[in-house]
């Protein structure tokens, strides 16, 4: 029996990580959000090395990077009608050569993200951003993997369940990017999980040790990402202790306490000393300062709900110019509100604290950053800055509390979930490819026609859909398996 489970799993992660290299390759570099600074500050992470980097004046947050990699590359940027080959008409990816780009020098993001993509470049620069692409995959294949690995019952069926209802379309198209969100999606999607675990097991020393390490790795994921992921991990530390079994007092294992109050030193520190990337006191620049306040403020609670449909399909991915087929959108709020509904059937009063502090912030962060820059509703402020709320927010709804009725989920609703993760998946994922291949202007179902632009090496546009759906059913199929096993295990 215990073979066939690690088979299962086996499969579960092969699965996941081919969606996610197909993913990878649904769309050229430069194509996540603000890849003209992303991808020079990867290059110039290290300092000046010959053909990488040249900072040329220390300190002014510039420097010379390739050219394929400067901003004029993103040709197709705000330009869902143009497909991805006009880079070829632009430039060469071998070319050496290297132009003004912004950087990271000034320190506005943690450099940890960087500096570490930073050592899988080679002499090809397609090669490289790619490969940072499917090593940001392979992270979060792993880290996933081994939370549930170590997690119990109740603590796999809110793991998966978090997961399988926020990953499409943005989390699975931002997690196989250079976009430094990717490490706080994949950190904070299993920080929680992780110290639970670590906080509450009884077991041995070595799975102590291993435990804590997945805490470790998965905290500092999120830290060295965004200056926002910091503050979400203090969040989840204060979260995992309401809801603890053992909540306030370790009687016999005070020890364990340790390692949480150093990652919150930690993540408060590196909170403090990283400038704001989401505007918490400032507000993010380019609204109207002219704008009336209560009208301001009307208009943005009457859009609020953007900021959670947003991430599910309600917001173009990319660079604003990738739309989602209504679909897409359909589906995955299915999945969202029907996991969030069945799990607040089973509460007590810790669950329902954490489950109102996570909405409260849900509300106010974007509401209070969107005022203070006057900004309305999509414009700067936008939904994947507060993505990893939703993932706790579904997480600690579907969290079976200890001495609780068992979270059940019936056939028809895990046949309901499946169906509609694998079709809201697989718009998501055409619709994409549809869009660099040729255009979102091309409407055609087959992929193979008409195409403009797509990797010699890869196969076609078709069949690579085709292998992407396949592995993202698989995953979801074991990780229902997985809840509907878990389940009757605590019942």
């Amino acid at each position: 029996m215990r073979l066939k489970n690690y088979l299962l799993l086996g499969i579960a992660s092969l699965g996941f990580f081919i969606s996610l290299t197909i993913w990878s390759f649904a769309s050229p570099p430069g194509s996540a959000p603000d890849d003209d600074f992303h991808l020079p500050s990867i290059w110039c992470s290290h300092g000046k090395v010959e053909d990488i980097c040249d900072p040329e004046f220390e300190g002014d947050g510039f420097g010379k990077t390739p050219t394929p990699l400067s901003p004029s590359a993103i040709c197709f940027a705000f330009k869902s009608e143009v497909s991805a080959s006009c880079q070829s008409l632009m430039f060469s990816w071998d070319d050496k050569s290297l132009q003004g780009s912004r950087t990271n020098e000034n320190g506005r993001f943690p450099n940890g993200f960087y500096w570490t993509l930073n050592l899988l470049i080679g002499e090809n620069n397609l090669i490289s951003a790619i490969s940072m692409r499917i090593f940001n995959g392979l992270i979060a294949t792993l880290l996933l993997i081994s939370t549930f690995l170590i997690s119990n019952s109740r603590i796999k069926i809110a793991l998966v369940s978090s997961w399988i209802a926020v990953i499409v379309p943005l989390s699975i198209f931002t997690i196989a990017s250079t976009n430094p969100s990717s490490w706080s999606i994949i950190g904070l999607g299993t920080f929680w999980a992780a110290l639970y675990t670590f906080l509450n097991s009884d077991r041995t020393f070595i799975f102590n040790i291993f435990t804590s390490s997945v805490v470790i790795c998965s905290s500092l994921l999120a830290i060295q990402s965004r200056s926002e992921a910091s503050p979400y991990i203090l969040l989840s530390i204060i979260l995992v202790l309401l809801i603890s079994e053992k909540r306030f007092i370790f009687k016999t294992k005070r020890w364990k306490l340790i390692l949480p109050i150093l990652i919150f030193i930690y993540s408060f520190f590196s909170f403090i000393t990283t400038p704001s990337t989401l505007g918490w006191s400032t507000g993010l620049p380019g609204g109207d300062p002219n704008r009336n306040m209560s009208e301001l403020w009307f208009r943005n609670i009457s859009d609020w709900p953007v900021f959670v449909t947003g991430s599910l399909g309600g917001w173009p991915l990319g660079w604003l110019d990738v739309p989602m087929p209504t679909i897409v959108y359909f589906f995955t709020m299915i999945i969202f509100i029907g996991l969030l509904f069945t799990g607040i059937l089973v509460s007590n009063f810790w669950k329902t604290l954490s489950l109102l502090i996570i909405i409260s912030l849900l509300i106010i962060l974007p509401l209070r950053i969107l005022a203070l820059g006057k900004n309305y509703v999509g414009e700067n402020v936008q939904p994947r800055y507060f993505l990893p709320l939703l993932f706790l927010l579904i997480a600690f709804s579907m969290f079976t509390p200890p001495n609780s009725t068992t979270i059940l989920l019936s056939s028809a609703q895990l046949t309901l979930i499946f169906f509609s993760s694998l079709i809201a998946h697989a718009f998501a994922l055409h619709y994409t490819l549809r869009r660099y291949i040729t255009g979102s202007d091309v409407i055609d179902w087959n992929l193979n026609k008409n195409v403009e632009w797509w990797w010699s090496f890869m196969p076609s546009p078709m069949l690579s859909w085709i292998i992407g759906v396949v592995g993202f059913s698989l995953a979801v199929l074991v990780g229902l398996y997985q809840i509907q096993k878990n389940s009757k295990v605590l019942n």
